[in-house]
C-alpha cells in the first residue's frame, strides 16, 4: 500500500572568474612632518597664511559691495582650499602614490595662475581702498595679496626649475630625478 522511494536533486554549479577591482595602494601613507622643513614645504605654509589673512582683511576690510572685493575673497579662499589639500597630499605621500600624475607641472601652471589672480586681487584692492571711504582694510588687504603673489610666482619659478631638471615629487624630502 505504501510504497517508499528516495529522489535524489543533483544540482549544478558553474564558477566564473571574480573581477576584482585593485585601486591604488595606500599601505605607504603616513604622516611626514620633514616635507614642512623643506623649501617648497614652508613656501606652502606662507601661502596659506598669506591666502587666510587676505581674506580675513577683506572680509573686515570694508562694505562688501564692491567687485573687487569679492573677486579677491573669492581668490584667497579657494587658494587657501587648494594649497591645504596640496599640502596634505605631500604630508601624507600621497603624490608617492600616484607617480603618473605630473605633480611638478600642475603645480607650476597653478602657482603661476594664482600669482596672476592675487596681482589683479591685490590691484583692485588698492584702487578700491583709495576710492571708497572707509575702506582702509582693503589696503592691508591688497599688501597681502602682492605677497601672495610674490609667494605663489616663486614656488611657480622653482618648480619650473624642477621640471627643467627633470626632477619628481615627492613627498617629505626632496625631489629625486628621473634616471
Amino acid at each position: 500500500m505504501y510504497e517508499e522511494r528516495t529522489v535524489t536533486y543533483g544540482r549544478t554549479y558553474q564558477t566564473e572568474p571574480r573581477i576584482v577591482y585593485h585601486g591604488p595602494d595606500f599601505s605607504g601613507v603616513h604622516l611626514d612632518l620633514d616635507y614642512l622643513k623643506t623649501l617648497s614645504g614652508m613656501l606652502k605654509c606662507i601661502q596659506i597664511a598669506l591666502c587666510f589673512l587676505t581674506f580675513i582683511t577683506v572680509i573686515g576690510g570694508g562694505p562688501y559691495y564692491y567687485n573687487g572685493a569679492t573677486w579677491a575673497s573669492f581668490i584667497s579662499s579657494v587658494g587657501l582650499m587648494i594649497t591645504t589639500i596640496l599640502l596634505i597630499f605631500y604630508l601624507f605621500h600621497v603624490v608617492d602614490k600616484f607617480t603618473n600624475v605630473p605633480w611638478i607641472v600642475g603645480e607650476m601652471i597653478y602657482c603661476f595662475m594664482f600669482a596672476m589672480f592675487f596681482f589683479l586681487a591685490g590691484s583692485a584692492l588698492a584702487l578700491a581702498s583709495i576710492q571708497y571711504k572707509l575702506s582702509a582694510g582693503w589696503a592691508i588687504a591688497s599688501f597681502f595679496a602682492f605677497c601672495a603673489m610674490l609667494a605663489y610666482a616663486f614656488d611657480s619659478y622653482l618648480k619650473f626649475l624642477s621640471w627643467k631638471k627633470g626632477e619628481k615629487a615627492v613627498g617629505g624630502g626632496m625631489n629625486v630625478q628621473n634616471l
